[in-house]
């Protein structure tokens, strides 16, 4: 390590913050924090990456070690009051660094609530993290906003710049090994998680991920197919899950990403997120299937062609179904994302939600509710539909349908939908696509029914 390239700080503590309550997701790799730590390590003497749903005892950890820079990562709103606990004890001789979306989104807020934070890193951070720990001086690094005199100052936004092959997660830095659970149930894989681009080129109306938490639109930017299997390499866990908004952006890439997969000898299973317009790429479909690629995640959002125009989707029911036709050629494990409470919808339309998968022949379905944030396109449509409103947690309901109805019309979607051979059908789809071992597979099925039975007792779906 040359001198120019040494980090002021000798000893990194990277954490993911996590209290009691929250939800822990603890098959979940912390990969956010991870990029941070990748792009800090050839710079200071010691990186130590420390995930709290699996060590509580931070306070022990600072205390045991001369930790001089402390970098939090705060994604989602549940992390809030956690990294505000964790902040509030920690050595004011140490520097305390907060990234992440909901960070990124709620600058202001969390200054507020958190009055040692010193620097909050606004969108990407891996450069913004490497400026700071270089010493450049904080009125040159975009990106960034900070304390000074008691003033908060908000640099410029950092420009949104192709990502960098050379920054990946090191998997050597982990100190726990995340497996693939349902349920709490350990299903006998090693998951991981790996980010091949960012961004999405499209612009779904609901959708806060194809706009950074600063209201800028973020263009699609993908690392090269060999960096990605470089990556690849460096992963034990037979269940990797792609995390970006969609993968299947370019076709060429997606191509020769499965061609290094098969030409490496690299057998994994792989969960994706695309775009229902990959049926218009049979060739591609098999060979990403050949190469590992068994889970699509597809969105598909409503039932209801009105709306999704509005949403502006790209497609209607009718093409849809012609999509999923040709999916369906090849034995992939097809999950849909439906939304619940989508403006402008009667409780009919949102309960034809189950029969509408069910023509699709999904293998399974997700159903959110519909929610904004700050600087979410939805907040437009919002304020233009009547009767409509957003909660302190910004879920979206209406004057017709409260959060609570809301949620009881998802039960009954999801009861409709998941019954005694639907679940059956998952099992035997688990089985044939080889997702997981077979006694595993055994104590899914055996969960899969006793949720078909629980939800018998749950609230009625003629309760208004």
């Amino acid at each position: 390590m040359l001198a120019a390239e040494r980090s002021l700080y000798r000893n990194v503590l990277c954490v993911y913050p996590h209290q009691k309550g929250a939800p822990e997701k603890k098959y979940c790799p912390p990969i956010g924090i991870e990029y941070i730590a990748a792009a800090l390590e050839c710079l200071a003497e010691k990186v130590t990456l420390i995930d709290m749903r699996f060590e509580p005892d931070l306070d022990k950890f600072i205390e045991n070690n001369q930790v001089d820079l402390v970098c939090l990562s705060v994604c989602w709103d549940y992390q809030r009051d956690a990294a505000i606990n964790i902040i509030a004890r920690i050595p004011s001789n140490i520097k305390v660094i907060v990234g992440g979306r909901y960070a990124t989104t709620y600058v202001e807020e969390l200054f507020a609530a958190i009055p040692s934070i010193d620097i909050i890193v606004r969108g990407d951070g891996e450069e913004s993290i490497r400026d700071i720990a270089l010493g450049l001086s904080l009125k040159e690094i975009p990106g960034i906003s900070y304390r000074k005199d008691s003033i908060i100052i908000h640099n410029k936004s950092r420009d949104l710049v192709s990502l960098d092959d050379k920054i990946y997660p090191d998997r050597k830095l982990r100190r726990v090994n995340y497996r693939l659970l349902y349920k709490n149930i350990d299903l006998g894989l090693g998951i991981d998680f790996i980010s091949t681009s960012r961004g999405c080129p499209y612009n779904c109306k609901f959708c806060s991920f194809t706009n950074n938490p600063l209201g800028q639109k973020r263009s699609w930017s993908a690392r090269s197919a060999h960096s990605v299997v470089e990556e690849l390499k460096t992963i034990d866990a037979e269940f990797v899950f792609v995390v970006d908004d969609n993968f299947a952006v370019d076709m060429k890439r997606v191509e020769e990403i499965c061609d290094l997969i098969i030409a490496e000898g690299i057998k994994k299973t792989f969960a994706v997120a695309l775009r229902l317009d990959i049926y218009k790429y049979p060739q591609v479909l098999r060979k990403m299937f050949a190469a590992g690629f068994k889970i699509l995640s597809i969105g598909i959002e409503s039932a209801q062609d009105k709306t999704l125009k509005v949403m502006e989707k790209g497609f209607d029911a009718a093409l849809a179904k012609k999509a999923f036709k040709e999916i369906r050629k090849v034995n992939f494990y097809i999950h849909g994302y439906f939304i619940v409470g989508c403006i402008g919808e009667s409780e009919s339309e949102m309960l034809a939600i189950a029969p509408f998968a069910k023509s699709l022949k999904l293998d399974s379905i997700s159903l959110s509710m519909l929610r904004t944030e700050k600087y979410s396109p939805l907040n437009e449509v919002i304020a233009k539909s009547k009767g409509y409103h957003i909660s302190d947690n910004d879920m979206v309901y209406s004057e017709d349908y409260s959060l609570e109805r809301l949620k009881i019309i998802r039960h009954c979607i999801s009861k409709s939908y998941y019954d005694f051979f639907t679940m059956l059908r998952i099992a035997k789809k688990i089985f044939t696509a080889h997702l997981i071992s077979f006694p595993r597979l055994v104590r899914l099925i055996y969960i899969l029914l006793f949720r078909v039975v629980i939800s018998r007792y749950l609230p009625s779906c003629n309760r208004k």
